[in-house]
C-alpha cells in the first residue's frame, strides 16, 4: 500500500501513512499558465494499492485533481485505487427541488466508478440512507462522533449539548447521551442561502452553563451564528462551536462567530486553525 497525498490534504496523509507505517508518496501537483493541471506521481505505483487522499473543500478544483490523479494511477497499472476524501462535496444537491436542475450527488457518484472503494467521514446524508443510493461502488462511512466525544469529555464538565438545526440534532443528541449531558435542538428556517432564523424546539435552562453547539459542517456559519445570538439571551458561563467539517466559506460570519464564543473546534478533515481533533487514526484503521 502507498498513500498518496494530494494538494489538499498532504499532513493527514503524512500522518494516516505512519501511524500504518507504510511508504509515503506525494502526487506532484503544477499548473500551466492557462490553469490546466500537471499531475506526475514520484514513484512507481504498478500493481501497488493506491490510496488517494484528498479532502474535497475548494471542491471543483479538489474533485478534477483527484479524478485525474485516479485515472493516471489506472494508466499506470496501479493494482487498487482507493479514495479517501475525509469531506465530501456535492452532497446537498440529492434530489432534483426545479426543473432543470442537476442531481450532482448523483452524477459524482459515476465520476467516481474509477476508484474500487471510497472512505469518507460523515458524510451530509439528507435524504439518502447510505452513500450507495448515490456512489456504486464499495463506500466506507466513517464517524467523527467517538472523537468528539472524547474531545468533550477531556475539556468540559457537565456541558449542554445543542444541535443548531433538526439535521445536526443525531449528532448532537447522540454525543450528549453518551457522555450523559443535557441537549437540545433547535428549528431552522431558512428563507435564503444566508438568511436563517432559528429557535430553540424546547425549554432549557442554559444559564451560566457551558454550551458546546455541535454540527457536520459549517459551511458558510449562518445557522451557527443565528443559535449563537438565541443562547446569549440566556446568559451562559460559555458557547462553544465543535463541528466535524469547517468549511467557513463567509468570512465575516466567521468573524462574528469567532468574536461571540469561547472556542471553536473542528476536525482536521478539512485542515484549518481550528482542527484540533485529528482523524488520522479513524481513517488509517479503516484502511487496515
Amino acid at each position: 500500500m502507498i498513500i498518496i497525498g494530494c494538494s489538499k490534504s498532504r499532513e493527514l496523509a503524512k500522518s494516516i501513512a505512519k501511524k500504518l507505517k507504510v511508504k509515503y508518496s506525494e502526487l506532484l501537483v503544477n499548473k500551466f499558465p492557462d490553469g490546466e493541471f500537471h499531475i506526475r506521481y514520484m514513484t512507481d505505483i504498478k500493481n501497488e494499492i493506491i490510496v488517494l487522499v484528498q479532502t474535497l473543500h475548494e471542491p471543483n478544483e479538489s474533485t478534477l485533481e483527484l479524478l485525474f490523479a485516479a485515472y493516471t494511477a489506472k494508466d499506470l497499472g496501479a493494482k487498487k485505487i482507493i479514495a479517501v476524501c475525509p469531506y465530501l462535496a456535492y452532497m446537498r444537491q440529492d434530489k432534483r427541488f426545479n426543473s432543470g436542475e442537476a442531481v450532482s450527488s448523483k452524477y459524482m457518484g459515476q465520476l467516481f466508478k474509477i476508484f474500487d472503494t471510497l472512505i469518507t467521514i460523515d458524510p451530509h446524508l439528507h435524504r439518502y440512507k447510505n452513500l450507495n443510493e448515490a456512489y456504486p461502488i464499495k463506500c466506507i462511512k466513517l464517524s467523527a462522533n467517538l472523537l468528539i466525544e472524547d474531545f468533550i469529555a477531556k475539556n468540559y464538565n457537565n456541558p449542554i449539548i445543542i444541535g443548531p438545526d433538526d439535521e445536526s440534532y443525531q449528532w448532537a443528541s447522540s454525543i450528549a447521551n453518551k457522555i450523559h449531558a443535557s441537549a437540545a435542538v433547535m428549528h431552522k428556517n431558512r428563507f435564503t442561502s444566508n438568511k436563517v432564523r432559528v429557535h430553540l424546539n424546547e425549554e432549557i435552562d442554559m444559564n451560566k452553563k457551558d454550551v458546546i453547539i455541535i454540527d457536520d459542517i459549517i459551511s458558510t456559519g449562518h445557522t451557527i451564528f443565528e443559535a449563537i445570538k438565541t443562547i446569549k439571551k440566556d446568559k451562559p458561563k460559555s458557547i462553544n462551536i465543535i463541528a466535524i467539517h469547517g468549511v467557513f466559506a463567509d468570512k465575516k460570519i466567521y468573524d462574528d462567530i469567532k468574536d461571540n464564543t469561547k472556542s471553536i473546534v473542528t476536525t482536521n478533515t478539512i485542515q484549518n486553525k481550528h482542527s484540533d481533533i485529528n482523524v488520522a487514526d479513524l481513517i488509517a484503521n479503516a484502511l487496515k
